[in-house]
């Protein structure tokens, strides 16, 4: 018990005892009345109150009128110099946002080192021949606009959203970042420690872990895709202006672009201005070292399942991952692969989140994707799990994964996968910024501009036996990796009767671990 305060308060009445005075009278407190005969009375609990609206509250509210997606119309124009340009119109505010995209990116530059390209991304805003970078952010901040630019495994680019009366100086200064970088060397070096404290970063994420040694293990180094695309720190500190002037020569030439516009503005009023921003755009000669092409799938895929241990001692938690080999963006059967990875792990109410998280409560998360590249990107299932947990998850999961392969779904979870996707599509054209965000699949992966009209009457059609004929071509128990990231030690005993078959040892960054990995 704390006594200083109390002590304090009764130093002066002993000193002034002490001095021979005599202490100041102090008078009792005052008594409490004595209680009147009302209150004796005994009165019971208050009474129960009830609010003008209990009726309203009575019964939820009845559910609003079906909602009915109806597809913008992209309009398309070619400037002079060839380059494509896409157009939504969209009058309702009055903001525009452009987007100068390249529809190659990371994964398309096998030449490149890892986390070149998208470090070149980074940096087109940060520099140019007539801008510093600290001049291009005041330019668009006197404007009023928000701006970025960036290069991920398929596509790259510079964009930015302002008001309609903005528009001319812009694009103005858009053009300068898109044709003009110049890669400064102190910016180079800035990001390039930005990048390093990134990755350092890494050795304390899990998810980040997994995702490494899911890449390592799933495509090998020799892969664009086997990389992160940030690189690693061995690349980031060997990066030179000179890769990253290739990695742009290589990317940004007007064949392989295109121009996405979404807003307050008409064809006939943006075609001169794109025109006198790009139209006499005509690239530098590309660097013959680095030449753009589309990755094929790696050799050599294992065909037995293999164990990918990333230890991170003194945790409670694993993340466990079952990955394999996905399939191309532009597959003929996507549409029937979209609906069965929403069963499967897409939604809320997918399979394995409902198995994991409300039977199970293992996590409270569990989901699975497709990751859509020009290549064969990675299909990943994953969740984060209490470490005791972690092998029944994994035996749940690949219970789930055989039953999808072996078994029709049912009517129930067809419509409502079904509804997700058909009630997610108005989210995709809400805005400017998201609306040049769908325009960009379109350009990268050369889809028909009546993609989205036609969407819903096609995941309408896709039946439960379709779903099967995708799970099964694309769902291999057998051979797919399980990557876990947590404390090996206590891991190992509990996953060895699932017999998963030949233990990797991979660090943080998924890079192998020899002396720890069996031959």
């Amino acid at each position: 018990m704390r006594r200083g305060p109390a002590l304090l308060a009764t130093l002066p009445a002993l000193v002034i005892a002490c001095a021979g005075e005599e202490p100041p009278v102090v008078m009792p407190p005052p008594t409490a009345p004595p209680p009147s005969a009302s209150s004796a009375v005994e009165t019971g609990p208050p009474p129960a109150r009830r609010t003008p609206d209990a009726p309203f509250r009575a019964a939820p509210p009845p559910p609003g009128p079906p909602v009915t997606f109806v597809a913008p119309v992209i309009e398309e124009v070619t400037l002079k110099n060839g380059l494509r340009v896409l157009l939504v119109e969209r009058h309702d505010l009055p903001i525009v946002a452009v987007r100068v995209l390249t529809t190659f990116g990371a994964g398309d530059l096998p030449g490149a080192p890892p986390g070149a390209a998208s470090m070149m991304g980074s940096m087109l805003e940060l520099g140019t021949a007539s801008r510093s970078a600290l001049q291009i952010s005041d330019a668009y901040e006197a404007l009023g606009g928000t701006h970025g630019s960036w290069v991920d495994w398929d596509s790259g680019g510079a964009g930015f959203k302002v008001t309609r009366d903005k528009l001319d100086a812009a694009l103005g200064v858009l053009a300068d970042v898109v044709l003009h970088p110049t890669f400064p060397v102190d910016e180079i070096e800035r990001v390039r420690g930005r990048r390093l404290g990134g990755l350092q970063e890494e050795q304390s994420s899990p998810p980040a872990m997994a995702e490494n040694a899911t890449a390592a293990a799933l495509f090998g180094r020799a892969h664009p895709y086997g990389h992160s695309i940030w690189g690693d720190a061995t690349s980031v500190k060997s990066l030179q202006r000179a890769d990253l002037e290739r990695a742009y020569a290589a990317l940004f030439v007007p064949k392989a672009c295109a121009v996405l516009v979404a807003g307050d503005v008409t064809r006939d009023a943006i075609a001169p201005k794109l025109d006198a921003a790009f139209g006499a755009w005509v690239p530098p000669h590309a660097d013959p070292l680095i030449r753009v092409r589309v990755p094929e799938a790696p050799r050599g895929v294992v065909d037995a399942p293999r164990l990918v241990v990333v230890d991170h001692p003194r945790t409670s938690q694993s993340v466990v991952r079952l990955a394999e080999l996905g399939i191309a963006a532009n597959a003929p059967d996507r549409d029937a692969t979209v609906v069965m990875n929403t069963i499967f792990g897409g939604m809320f109410s997918s399979r394995i989140n409902l198995n994991l998280r409300e039977v199970h409560a293992y996590t409270y998360g569990a989901s699975s994707r497709f990751d859509w590249r020009h290549g064969r990107g990675p299909f990943v299932a994953t969740a984060s799990v209490k470490e005791s947990a972690t092998a029944s998850a994994i035996a749940e999961l690949f219970k789930e994964e055989r039953s999808l392969v072996t078994d029709l779904v049912s009517p129930d979870e067809l419509a409502a996968a079904k509804a997700s996707l058909e009630l997610a599509l108005p989210a995709h054209f809400e805005t400017v910024d998201s609306i040049t965000m769908a325009l960009t699949d379109l350009a990268v992966y050369h889809l028909p501009k009546d993609e989205y009209a036609t969407l819903p009457a096609r995941i309408g059609r896709v039946t439960a036996e379709d779903v099967r004929k995708a799970a099964r071509a694309h769902l291999h128990p057998r051979t797919l990796r399980v990557v876990v990231v947590g404390d090996r030690s206590r891991l190992e005993a509990a996953l060895e009767p699932l017999h998963l078959g030949r233990v990797e040892a991979r660090d943080a960054y998924g890079d192998l671990i020899p002396h720890l990995t069996p031959p």
